[in-house]
């Protein structure tokens, strides 16, 4: 369903492709929504590949979101002006669309910014207008598939049916991303990972706030029937940095289907099996683990937005690709807790 891209290099220890400093690359990147989560940990991979990079941010400082190395400007993203301004100024040859309205709950309230952000009209529009030939990596869900699939995990192939105002925009997004002439969509699942290294327009991760439940005064709700294929923020972006180095457009044909990977972890975890899985890598009780559906919820914040089910995805198609399996979420958590433990805590002043 996929065509077979030859990889140009070894593959890593990790799950992408191992590129040296020397590899001969001089294309410039910019990576939008470089003060997000998934943006920062972007940026730095290619800073670590020796890519040159410009990084965009709306709400924060970038001097305060970027690292030294990379150049930031500020770019809001729902304004076709203000991005035709700044591929004009900065002439990328790629772009990485991370930037997106991400709060299902927030989608629901702001669907006209939601609409711009994450259905990327604004973005494509100021690339046709600017340089039609610019390759778009944009980052999608898995929240584009209804939940209700009867033959199992979702691939690129199956049917989408998304089942709220998040999931409706950045479908939106897709369609609009597919008329770009050099697209890749990377639809994700739910990222986790250290905390961002800088000023972050999202300060945790799902991994972060189950730690805090975990460790609250009371049991918290965790939803098991929402079962997602979680993956670690490093695949994610070791995965956008294949496409960025291996990119070829005559290995692609016509259908939009063939541009779209799904981009999941190793397995698939309903929110309590996942918050066992972190109490049992960070050695905290398991007692504030409170298993039910989200229909049993009697919270008001559970019912702000229809969430799907299971969504579940098939990324084997991207694994064979990168020529490693991305990791499990215990291996991912694993991963985390261990770069804690090397991090000494900041003293509380």
């Amino acid at each position: 369903s996929h065509p077979r891209i030859p990889p140009s290099c070894p593959p890593s220890v990790t799950m992408g492709c191992d590129f040296s400093r020397s590899t001969s690359f001089d294309k410039k990147v910019l990576v939008t929504g470089a003060s997000g989560y998934l943006g920062q940990f972007v940026v730095d991979a290619l800073l670590d590949h020796g890519v040159q990079v410009v990084g965009t941010t709306n709400s924060i400082d970038p001097s305060k979101a970027l690292p030294k190395g990379a150049e930031g400007v500020v770019m809001d993203g729902a304004d076709a002006k203000s991005i035709e301004e700044i591929l004009t100024i900065h002439k990328p040859d790629v772009i990485v669309n991370t930037m997106a309205l991400s709060s299902p709950a927030v989608c629901e309230v702001k669907k006209d910014l939601a609409g711009k952000l994450n259905g990327a009209g604004p973005l494509v529009k100021a690339i046709k207008s600017t340089n039609p030939d610019i390759i778009l990596i944009h980052i999608s869900t898995d929240q584009v598939y209804s939940g209700e699939a009867p033959d199992g995990p979702y691939n690129n192939e199956s049917p989408v049916g998304p089942v709220n105002e998040y999931g409706r925009t950045k479908l939106l997004g897709e369609k609009n991303v597919a008329s770009v002439r050099h697209h890749i969509i990377l639809r994700s699942s739910g990222i986790y990972g250290p905390p961002p290294p800088r000023e972050c327009a999202k300060k945790q991760t799902f991994l972060q706030m189950t730690v805090q439940f975990l460790k609250a005064e009371k049991k918290s709700p965790f939803f098991s029937e929402e079962k997602r294929s979680h993956i670690h923020v490093d695949d994610v972006a070791n995965s956008i940095i294949y496409f960025i180095f291996n990119y070829d457009a005559e290995l692609y044909g016509s259908k939009t289907k063939d541009r779209v990977y799904c981009m999941g972890g190793k397995g698939t975890w309903g929110r309590d099996a996942y918050a066992e899985i972190v109490a049992e890598e960070y050695n905290l009780s398991k007692d504030n683990i409170w298993p039910m559906t989200r229909k049993e919820c009697k919270f008001g914040w559970a019912h702000k937005y229809p969430s799907p089910e299971d969504i579940t995805m098939d990324s084997s198609p991207l694994e064979k690709l990168l020529g490693k399996t991305p990791k499990t979420l215990r291996a991912g958590v694993k991963d985390v807790r261990a770069r804690e433990t090397m991090i000494p805590e900041k003293s509380e002043s």
